[in-house]
């Protein structure tokens, strides 16, 4: 074969190179699902927002989830983080907690870590780099079977959540309740109907 014949056969093949990389690259990168390992960006609450218009902040804020799905702490997660990021935009050190007193609570139980991995290391980093409280209901747990210690150790675990609920309310945090909004979630609260067994 000439040199003029492989020039020209490898110029084709790479200018078809370069146009499929010119056209169909971007395509993939701009693609939210070609990056399988990307963690789902979120949006502040609209009770965060009109916090944030106050002239002072409450002492804190607890986030208040109580539902009958044990989806629903994951579905809230990136809600969650970005309360926390604009929060903090105003005050670093502003003292934040959730408080996870429905199903929801036993996707954090220490059998659950291996289905749920990416919940168990996203809450952790919760408690261990931005400072947060997450607990769970001990009582909600004790009618279900369950010890405190079968919860993960970054986990606090409440005698009764309500009280730590009032506890805060009286140190002058704000409660704010969360829903997911992507979920079939019943209008009654979770202790009208049966969650069955963890």
């Amino acid at each position: 074969m000439s040199p003029h014949r492989l020039a020209s056969i490898f110029s084709t093949r790479l200018g078809g190179l370069v146009t499929l990389c010119l056209f169909v690259l971007p395509a993939l990168a701009a693609d939210p699902l070609s990056a399988p390992d990307a963690t789902p960006e979120g949006e502040p609450s609209d009770a965060i927002l009109e916090l944030l218009k106050r002239d002072e902040l409450p002492e804190g804020v607890v986030f208040e989830i109580i539902e009958n799905d044990r989806a629903a702490l994951s579905a809230l997660l990136p809600e969650i983080r970005a309360n926390i990021a604009r929060l903090r935009e105003r005050d670093p050190d502003y003292p934040v907690a959730v408080v996870a007193h429905g199903a929801e609570q036993f996707s954090l139980t220490r059998s659950e870590a291996a289905q749920h991995p990416g919940l168990h290391s996203e809450v952790e980093a919760l408690v261990r780099d931005e400072g947060v409280n997450v607990a769970v209901c001990g009582t909600f747990a004790d009618w279900r079977g369950l010890e405190a210690d079968a919860f993960a150790e970054f986990v606090e675990v409440a005698d009764l959540a309500p009280d730590r609920i009032d506890d805060y309310r009286e140190l002058g945090f704000e409660i704010i309740r969360l829903r997911p909004s992507l979920l079939d979630a019943p209008e009654e609260d979770p202790w009208q109907f049966d969650f069955g067994t963890p």
